[in-house]
């Protein structure tokens, strides 16, 4: 039987290691599309779980005082609608959204 204390510490380190690759998943997407010509309003493909696309694209200039980096989305191919986005100020913001819109896509539990 193992320890608690050893579980736990395996739980940490997986949470660390998906939080990493989250994150390596949105700086490169991020790359990818600094990377792209000017005026390239294709979305960049993050995930696909089912019908849902999670993606991430550039974020319309505006006047505002502190512009997002990027703009990450969740669409439902078969609606054929946009169920949610969040500006994204950082890459971390990025990851916690995707992580969010992860969770969105999952099985509803009872």
């Amino acid at each position: 039987m193992m320890r608690p204390t050893i579980k736990a510490r395996g739980f940490v380190v997986g949470r660390a290691l998906e939080y990493n690759f989250t994150t390596l998943r949105i700086s490169r997407a991020y790359v990818s599309l600094l990377s792209r010509p000017e005026g390239d309003l294709t979305a960049i493909s993050l995930a696909w779980i089912g019908d849902y696309e999670i993606r991430m694209h550039a974020a319309q200039p505006t006047c505002a005082a502190q512009q997002p980096l990027f703009i990450v989305d969740i669409f439902d191919h078969d609606a054929q609608l946009f169920i949610d986005s969040r500006a994204c100020h950082s890459v971390a913001d990025g990851a916690a959204a995707f992580d969010e819109f992860l969770h969105m896509t999952g099985p509803v539990a009872g």
